[in-house]
């Protein structure tokens, strides 16, 4: 990327030669994610650092070459998932094991590192990388790396708050919102209504999870996804609600369907703001509004098991693209034209 709304263009570049922990990835995929769309607008301001860089940040691939430290076991040839949250210096978050909390991020594709929309992929330490053994399809997994960790660590937060009993709200079937289904049935195990405002995600979901007759699938341009809520739950509203949108409108609008000691968890980057926090209600029910950044090295392993073992579906959905071939599939992201992830292969 060489400059904002730019087309891409494709060109040689330089990667340092692997040394001490750092290994060389050859991409299998690299998924094209919602905030790739925001950068290349503009719209997150300071992203990405330098510029030019080659965007993407959800990767895998196989090993290629490695450093002089690299352990036997992260050998040439090994299939991996590779972890975005890189960072410079230890610090108490990345010593308790939240690396995407690090003060001093460096995040590939992003800061300072180039990303996977290319063929070969600088990854200056192994600790960044996951084992990929077994996993089918190792293009497609790329999307495990951020569209399947960011919501598994956003669903895993309501353990400590909801009961199996209890509902949830799904807000935004995307890329996120559509792994996020999945773990809320398969992690959680409640009730669930699922909200977006096309048909086509909604009829997709149920081609790739079992709905259940307790749940429920909203449309919210064709009625009022709040008072349907509200209806279901007889005025008492639901225990939790998973934003994957992130505007200033699905937080003014689904805060409205939040019980008492309710929490609702923000994924998306959608807006920079959002509309004024009603504060009595926060107070007067003891809710909680929290944010959700990504996930961590841990919870990429365990997502990379829930992939193994045919938990999580994956590949179902992955629309496979050429690289000379991300600005159509950014600008199709941006007309809301895409059901699942697009994956660019080198």
């Amino acid at each position: 990327m060489k400059n904002y709304k730019e087309p891409f263009s494709i060109e040689e570049i330089d990667l340092p030669y692997p040394t001490g922990e750092a290994v060389i990835v050859k991409i299998a995929g690299a998924g094209v994610c919602h905030s790739d769309l925001h950068i290349w607008k503009g719209e997150l301001q300071g992203f990405p650092s330098p510029m030019p860089l080659v965007l993407g940040h959800e990767n895998s691939g196989i090993i290629h070459e490695t450093g002089e430290k690299v352990p036997s076991d992260f050998k040439k040839g090994t299939p991996v998932l590779v972890f975005a949250g890189w960072y410079e210096i230890e610090d108490e978050f990345t010593l308790t094991g939240d690396q995407q909390l690090t003060r001093s991020p460096v995040w590939s594709g992003l800061i300072r590192y180039h990303g996977g929309y290319s063929e070969y992929l600088y990854v200056p330490s192994y600790k960044f990388l996951v084992k990929a053994e077994g996993i089918e399809d190792l293009a497609s997994a790329s999307t495990l790396t951020d569209a399947g960790l960011a919501p598994y660590r956003a669903i895993k937060k309501l353990r400590q708050y909801v009961s199996p009993d209890e509902w949830v709200v799904i807000v935004g079937l995307g890329g996120l919102g559509l792994f996020g289904s999945q773990y809320a049935k398969y992690v959680l195990g409640n009730k669930t209504i699922f909200v977006d405002v096309r048909d086509e995600p909604l009829n997709f979901l149920t081609k790739i999870l079992k709905i259940e007759s307790e749940d429920i699938l909203l449309n919210a341009s064709k009625e009022n996804a709040v008072e349907k809520i509200l209806d279901i739950t007889r005025k008492r509203g639901v225990r939790a609600v998973v934003d994957f949108v992130g505007s200033a409108r699905t937080l003014e609008n689904y805060i409205k369907v939040l019980d008492t000691k309710g929490v609702y968890v923000i994924v998306g980057l959608h807006s920079p703001l959002g509309p004024q926090i009603p504060s009595a209600s926060l107070v007067l029910k003891e809710q909680i509004i929290m944010g959700s950044l990504y996930g961590n090295h841990k919870e990429l392993q365990e997502v990379a098991d829930l992939a193994r073992r045919k938990i999580v579906k994956y590949k179902e959905l992955v629309a496979k693209i050429k690289l000379e071939d991300i600005t159509k599939a950014l600008e199709k992201l941006e007309k809301g034209e895409v059901v699942g992830r697009q994956v660019v292969l080198p």
